[in-house]
C-alpha cells in the first residue's frame, strides 16, 4: 500500500514542477505591466557604467602588455557580462517571486554540485586558488552563484519553519547548513567568501527574529573557526601580520596594502584625473579586481570615493524600504538579504583597500572586473525588482 502511494506522488510532484513553470510564463505579461522601483535600475546602471570606466582605466596598462596592445581587453569582456546581467535582471524582474519558493531546493542543489565539482574536478586556477570551472566554454565561479542560491533557500526555509527559529533543533539545522556551505567554499580556498555566506545566513536568521542567544553563539563560534583557519595557515598568518604593519615587509606581504594606501593618499580630495593614476603601472597587481577602489581614490580623490559610497548607501536604502513594505516573510527576507549581501561586500572591499581588515579577495559590487560576481548580483537585484512590482 505504501509503495503504491509513493509511486503516485512522483508524477504529482513532477506535474506541480511544470505547473509552476507554466504559471510563471503565463503571469509574465501581467508582471510586466506592474510598476517597479526604477530608482534601483538607475543606480545599478550607474554603478555598472562607472565600473566599465574604472576597469578600463585600471587595466589599460596591463592589458596593453598582455594582450597585444589591446587596452580595451578587460572592459570589452566586462561589457559582455554587463549586458548579459542586465538581460537576466530584466527577465527575473518579471518572474513572480512567489513562485521561486518552488525552485529554491533545485537552485541549492545545483550550487552544491558546482561547489563539489570545483573541489573534485578543477580546471581553472589563479594565484594558488581553485575557484573556477569551465562549462561549455564559459568560466564560472560557483562560490558567487552560491550566495544567491543560499539567499533564496534560507528565505524559504525560515518562512516554512518559523516555529523552529528559537528552538535548539532550529539552531542545529542552521549551524549545520552554514558549516557545510562555508567549508565547501573555504576549500577553494576562499575564506572571505565563506565568511560572507556564513554572515548572510546568520544575518537573515537575525532579521527573521531568531534567538539572540543562538546568534551570539554562532558568531562566537564563527570567530573561533576563522581564527583557527588563519593560525593554521602560514600564508594567511603572514597576511594578518602584514596587515598590522604593512611597512615592515614592504617588498613582501605588505606590498599590496602599502601600495593601496599610497594610491589613496596620492589622490587627495579631487584626484589625479581618470587614466592618470600611477598605482596601476605594475604597483598594484590586477588593479581591476579587488583593489579597484584604490584606483578610484587615486584618480577621483576623496570626493569620488564619498560619492560612490553614497550611491551604494542609496541602493541599499531602497532595498530596505522595499523589504519593510513587503507583507510576506519570504519576499521580505529575499530583499533584506540582498541588501545585507551588498552591504557586507562593499564594507569588506573598502575595509581591505583602506587596511582596516586583512586582504581578503572580495569584489566591489558592480565595479570590480568579474562576470560571475556581476551576473549573480544582477540576478539577485532582478528578484528584488519583482518584489517591488508586487508590493501594494
Amino acid at each position: 500500500m505504501r509503495s503504491a502511494i509513493k509511486i503516485k506522488s512522483k508524477p504529482k510532484e513532477k506535474s506541480d514542477f511544470f505547473e509552476s513553470i507554466k504559471n510563471i510564463v503565463l503571469e509574465m505579461p501581467n508582471q510586466l505591466k506592474k510598476p517597479m522601483d526604477k530608482g534601483i535600475v538607475v543606480l545599478v546602471l550607474l554603478l555598472s557604467c562607472f565600473g566599465l570606466l574604472m576597469i578600463w582605466s585600471a587595466s589599460m596598462y596591463n592589458a596593453k602588455l598582455a594582450f597585444q596592445n589591446n587596452e580595451f581587453y578587460f572592459v570589452k569582456k566586462q561589457l559582455t557580462f554587463v549586458l548579459l546581467g542586465l538581460g537576466l535582471m530584466w527577465v527575473v524582474s518579471i518572474v513572480n517571486y512567489k513562485h521561486l519558493r518552488r525552485f529554491a531546493g533545485l537552485a541549492l542543489g545545483i550550487s552544491l554540485i558546482l561547489l563539489l565539482a570545483v573541489m573534485l574536478f578543477v580546471n581553472e586556477s589563479s594565484h594558488g586558488a581553485s575557484r573556477w570551472i569551465t562549462i561549455g566554454g564559459v568560466v564560472i565561479q560557483p562560490a558567487e552563484l552560491a550566495k544567491v542560491c543560499v539567499l533564496l533557500f534560507v528565505a524559504r526555509e525560515i518562512e516554512k519553519r518559523q516555529n523552529m527559529l528559537s528552538s535548539f533543533k532550529g539552531f542545529v539545522i542552521l549551524l549545520s547548513f552554514t558549516a557545510v556551505f562555508a567549508l565547501l567554499i573555504y576549500q577553494q580556498p576562499a575564506l572571505s567568501t565563506a565568511i560572507i555566506v556564513a554572515g548572510l545566513i546568520i544575518g537573515m536568521y537575525f532579521m527573521a527574529g531568531g534567538s539572540m542567544i543562538w546568534i551570539v553563539l554562532m558568531a562566537a563560534m564563527a570567530i573561533c573557526v576563522v581564527a583557527l583557519f588563519i593560525y593554521s595557515s602560514p600564508w594567511r598568518l603572514e597576511r594578518v601580520l602584514a596587515f598590522l604593519d604593512p611597512w615592515s615587509d614592504l617588498l613582501g606581504k605588505g606590498w599590496q596594502p602599502a601600495q593601496s594606501l599610497m594610491a589613496l593618499g596620492s589622490g587627495g580630495i579631487f584626484g589625479q584625473g581618470i587614466g592618470n593614476g600611477k598605482a596601476k603601472l605594475m604597483f598594484l597587481p590586477e588593479p581591476q579586481n579587488d583593489y579597484i577602489f584604490s584606483i578610484i581614490g587615486e584618480e577621483m580623490g576623496l570626493l569620488g570615493c564619498v560619492v560612490l559610497i553614497l550611491v551604494y548607501f542609496l541602493l541599499i536604502f531602497r532595498l530596505i524600504r522595499i523589504s519593510l513594505a513587503t507583507p510576506d516573510i519570504f519576499g521580505r527576507l529575499l530583499v533584506s538579504g540582498m541588501a545585507l549581501l551588498l552591504g557586507m561586500q562593499v564594507f569588506l572591499n573598502i575595509a581591505v583597500v583602506t587596511n582596516l581588515v586583512p586582504p581578503t579577495g572580495v569584489m566591489l559590487p558592480f565595479i570590480s572586473y568579474g562576470g560571475s560576481s556581476l551576473v549573480t548580483l544582477m540576478l539577485g537585484i532582478g528578484v528584488c525588482l519583482n518584489v517591488s512590482r508586487n508590493v501594494a
